[in-house]
C-alpha cells in the first residue's frame, strides 16, 4: 500500500543525493588513476602513493599505482607482466621518469602480513629484495596519464617457493620518488578441496512489494543491472543466490511483461548453475532475529498483483524437478517442500474460453531447480543467535544451511582456511572467506582495468593462503550484496573467482557434502536499528490487518503490505542509511493515510423538528475497492432513541449516504450522537465522530395545530362562500 518511485528513478535520485561524494570520489579517481583508496575495514587494502611532481610550477600531486596481470598468479616458466600507471594532477608536464620494480625472497606468511604490506609499504631491512625489472613512464602532460608494462623475470620467479609475495614499484628518483605496492602469488599445490563462488541476483533497494513493468524493462535491458548480473554468471560455475521477488515481479505481469524481462527470466531458468533462493526482497535475516522473529518473514500470497486479462489463453507449465518454494516458512508450512512444485512460466495454450488459470505463489516465486533451506545473512551480521535461529529450521526434516563470513568465526585468521563446511552449536554453516570476498566485490564494482587487477591479485593472495593452510579443505567466496556492479567488472570478477587458487569452482551440493569442522560463532553485528524499524513496520502491519477486514478480500491490503515490508528490510538499503530512513518515513505516512481512507464525514449540527425522522450521514471511502461497514450510532442520553447499527456498503473512491432512524422522547432539548464505523469483524475503523442534535419535537405539535386551524378556517370560509352563492342564485331566480 506504500507508493514508491520506480527503481530507475530511485537509483538516479540516490546517485544525485550522493553527488557531492561521488564527484569527490571521481575527482580522486581522476587524480589517482586506477589506484584504490586507502584500505579500511570494509574495503580491500590496496596501496597507492602520491608525491610532488618532478616538474616545476604546480604544487599538486602525481598518483601512482601498480598491479600484476593474470589475477596476480605466476605461470610456471613465464614472466609476470606488471602494469604501472601515473596520473598527473598538476598544471605542469611531468618529465619521463624511471620505474624500478622489485619483489622479495621472503613471502608474506599471513593475512595480517598481506594487509600490513598493502596498507603501509614501508621498507623492511629484513627482506632480501630481488630487483627484477626497470622501465620508464613517458612524460605526462597536465592532467594526463602515463603508463608502462614491465615484466618480472621468469628465472627470478622460478627461484621463489610457493606463496604470496610483495610487489613494489618506485617511480621517479630522489625526493620525488613515488612508491606503489601490490602482491602476487607463486602457486603451489591446489589441493583436493572444492571451490565455490556465490553470486547474488538482486535488484536495487525497493520500497514497494514488486518491481513494476517499467522498472523491469530498465533493469533487464542490455545495459540494465539485472542483465549485467546474469551475463556475468552465464557460462561459469557460480552458485546463484536469487531474489524470488524478481522472478515473481516478471510472472505476475503475464503476457504484459516486458520482452526483455521475459527473456531475462528464460535465460535464468536455462542456466545449469546450482542455486538457492534468498528471502523475498533479500530481507535482512539478522534484523528479523533481533526483532524476535522465530522464523523468517515471508509472503503468503501475491494474488492481489495478478490481473486475469494478463493470463487469458495461457496456463502454468509444470516445474522442473527439485524446484523450491523460496518463500516457504519451513516450520509453519506442513505441505510438501521443494520437490515437484510447478513452475510459474506460462505456456500459451490458446483461448480456452473458460477463463484463465492464475499461477500460485510457488509458481510465481520458483527460481528453477535449486537447493532449499539455504540462508545468507548480510556479511558481518551472522551472530551466534542468528546462526542458531536459522539452523533450527528444517524442510522435510532436512536441516537448513547458513552462509557466514569468516570474520564472524572465532579465530578468523585460521578458520578462513579451515574449510567452508562446518557446524556451530549444531547449526550447519558454510564459511566464506571475508577478505577474498571483499576484494572480489571491489573488482566487480569497477570498469578500470588496473583497479580490478589490483583487487583480483589481492583476492588470489587470500585464497592462496587459505589453500596453503589446508589443501584438502573447501574454499568458498562470495560477491556480497549490496554492491554496484559493472558489466565488464562483474564478468571478469566472476570468471576469476571461479578459478581461485588454481581450482575450478563446483556446485553447492559438493560443498555441503564435505566433512564438517566444529566452529564457534563469536562475531557479528546485531542490527538493533533495523530491528527497531522492523518492529515498527510490523506494528503498522497489525493495524492494517485489522483495517483490511472491511474488504471482501483483505489480502488486497495485507499481501501488498507484507511484500513492501520485506522489500524495506532488504539488504540493499544497508549501504544507504539516509535513503532507507526516508523510505521508512514515506511508508509510515502511507500506512496512516490508508488507515484514514475510510471515515465518517463530520456532519454539521442537526436540528430534529419531529418526534421521529431519519438522520442522513456520509461515509467517505478513498480506497480503490468497495468496503463493507457497520455504522454504530450511540446517543449520550435517553432523549433520543437511535437505530444502533446500520449496515453500509460503500463504493470505491466515493462518498456514500447513510440514513439512521432517530426518535425523540422529549419535546425539546440538546443531545449528542456518537458515530463509530466498524468492520464486519467489529474492528473500529477511524475515530468516533460526535454529532450535536437539537431536538424541537413540539414544533411538530404546533405545526399540526396550526395546520388544523388553517384547514378548519378554510372549510368555514368555503361553507360561507357556498351559502352566499346559493342565496344569490335564489334571489336571481325569484327576480
Amino acid at each position: 500500500m506504500t507508493p514508491s518511485l520506480s527503481a530507475s528513478v530511485r537509483h538516479r535520485l540516490r546517485r544525485l543525493a550522493a553527488a557531492p561524494a561521488m564527484l569527490s570520489a571521481l575527482l580522486t579517481l581522476a587524480l589517482a588513476g586506477p589506484a584504490a583508496a586507502a584500505p579500511s575495514a570494509s574495503s580491500p587494502a590496496t596501496a597507492t602513493a602520491t608525491t610532488a611532481p618532478a616538474a616545476t610550477g604546480d604544487a599538486s600531486t602525481v598518483t601512482f599505482a601498480v598491479a600484476p596481470s593474470a589475477d596476480g598468479v605466476v605461470t610456471a616458466g613465464q614472466p609476470l607482466a606488471v602494469s604501472v600507471s601515473a596520473r598527473n594532477a598538476t598544471g605542469s608536464t611531468v618529465p619521463a621518469s624511471s620505474v624500478h620494480l622489485t619483489t622479495s625472497t621472503r613471502a608474506l606468511a599471513t593475512r595480517a602480513d598481506v594487509k600490513a604490506w598493502l596498507a603501509a609499504p614501508a621498507p623492511d631491512a629484513a627482506r632480501t629484495e630481488l630487483a627484477v625489472a626497470d622501465g620508464e613512464v613517458p612524460s605526462i602532460v597536465p592532467l594526463g596519464v602515463g603508463s608502462a608494462t614491465l615484466s618480472l623475470d621468469a628465472t627470478a620467479l622460478a627461484a621463489l617457493a610457493p606463496g604470496v609475495y610483495p610487489l613494489r614499484a618506485d617511480y621517479g628518483s630522489g625526493a620525488s620518488t613515488t612508491t606503489a605496492v601490490s602482491v602476487f602469488v607463486v602457486p603451489g599445490d591446489a589441493g583436493t578441496g572444492a571451490l565455490g563462488l556465490v553470486a547474488p541476483l538482486t535488484a536495487p533497494a525497493q520500497s514497494t512489494g514488486l518491481l513494476t513493468s517499467t522498472e523491469l524493462a530498465e533493469l533487464t535491458a542490455p545495459d540494465g543491472e539485472l542483465r549485467a548480473q546474469l551475463d556475468a554468471v552465464s557460462g561459469t560455475a557460480a552458485i546463484l543466490a536469487v531474489d524470488p521477488a524478481i522472478v515473481a515481479a516478471i510472472r505476475v505481469l503475464g503476457t504484459s511483461a516486458p520482452a526483455s524481462a521475459t527473456r531475462w527470466l528464460a535465460d535464468l531458468l536455462q542456466l545449469p548453475n546450482s542455486r538457492f533462493a534468498l528471502q523475498f526482497g533479500d530481507a535482512d535475516l539478522a534484523a528479523q532475529v533481533a526483532a524476535g522473529q522465530s522464523t523468517p518473514l515471508t509472503v503468503s500470497t501475491l494474488a492481489p498483483y495478478l490481473t486475469e486479462s494478463d493470463f487469458t489463453g495461457i496456463t502454468p507449465s509444470p516445474a522442473p524437478s527439485g524446484s523450491a518454494d523460496p518463500t516457504a516458512d519451513p516450520t509453519a508450512d506442513p505441505t510438501p517442500g521443494p520437490t515437484g512444485d510447478p513452475a510459474p512460466t506460462p505456456t500459451p495454450t490458446g483461448n480456452t474460453g473458460t477463463g484463465p488459470t492464475l499461477p500460485t505463489l510457488a509458481q510465481l516465486t520458483d527460481i528453477g531447480a535449486g537447493t532449499g533451506s539455504v540462508f545468507w545473512p548480510a556479511s558481518g551480521t551472522a551472530t551466534a543467535d542468528v546462526v542458531a535461529a536459522l539452523g533450527a529450521l528444517t524442510v522435510d526434516d532436512i536441516a537448513s544451511i547458513t552462509l557466514v563470513d569468516s570474520e564472524t568465526v572465532t579465530g578468523s585468521e585460521t578458520q578462513a582456511a579451515a574449510g567452508a563446511r562446518g557446524t556451530a552449536n549444531g547449526a550447519q554453516v558454510l564459511v566464506y572467506d571475508a577478505d577474498a570476498s571483499r576484494a572480489l566485490a571491489t573488482a566487480a564494482a569497477t570498469d578500470t582495468p588496473l583497479t580490478r587487477a589490483e583487487a583480483l591479485a589481492e583476492a588470489s593472495a587470500y585464497a592462496a593462503l587459505a589453500v596453503a593452510a589446508d589443501p584438502s579443505a573447501p574454499l568458498l567466496v562470495a560477491l556480497d550484496r549490496p554492491s554496484e556492479v559493472t558489466g565488464a567488472g562483474s564478468r571478469a570478477t566472476v570468471v576469476a573467482g571461479t578459478h581461485l587458487a588454481g581450482r575450478a569452482a563446483t556446485d553447492l551440493a559438493t560443498l555441503t557434502a564435505a566433512p564438517a569442522a566444529t566452529l564457534s560463532i563469536a562475531g557479528g553485528e546485531v542490527p538493533t536499528d533495523r530491528a527497531a524499524d522492523l518492529t515498527a513496520l510490523l506494528a503498522g502491519e497489525d493495524e492494517l490487518t485489522d483495517f483490511a477486514t472491511i474488504l471482501a478480500d483483505p489480502a488486497l491490503i495485507t499481501a501488498r503490505e507484507r511484500a513492501s515490508i520485506l522489500q524495506l528490510l532488504g539488504n540493499g538499503w544497508r549501504a544507504q542509511p539516509a535513503q532507507a530512513a526516508a523510505a521508512l518515513e514515506a511508508h509510515r505516512t502511507q500506512t496512516q493515510e490508508t488507515l484514514e481512507a475510510v471515515a465518517v464525514v463530520p456532519p454539521s449540527d442537526i436540528t430534529l423538528a419531529a418526534t421521529s425522522a431519519p438522520l442522513t450521514f456520509s461515509v467517505r471511502n478513498d480506497l480503490p475497492w468497495p468496503v463493507s461497514l457497520r455504522l454504530i450510532a450511540t446517543p449520550n442520553d435517553p432523549r433520543l432513541v437511535v437505530q444502533n447499527t446500520t449496515e453500509v456498503e460503500a463504493g470505491p473512491e466515493q462518498n456514500t449516504r447513510v440514513q439512521v432512524p432517530v426518535e425523540a422522547r422529549v419535546g425539546s432539548g440538546e443531545s449528542t450522537l456518537s458515530l463509530q464505523l466498524r468492520s464486519p469483524a467489529m474492528v473500529a475503523i477511524g475515530d468516533t465522530v460526535p454529532v450535536h442534535v437539537t431536538v424541537r419535537a413540539e414544533w411538530e405539535s404546533v405545526g399540526l395545530i396550526v395546520m388544523a386551524a388553517l384547514v378548519g378556517a378554510m372549510i368555514v370560509i368555503g361553507i360561507v362562500r357556498t351559502v352566499r352563492k346559493m342565496r344569490r342564485r335564489k334571489e336571481d331566480s325569484d327576480g
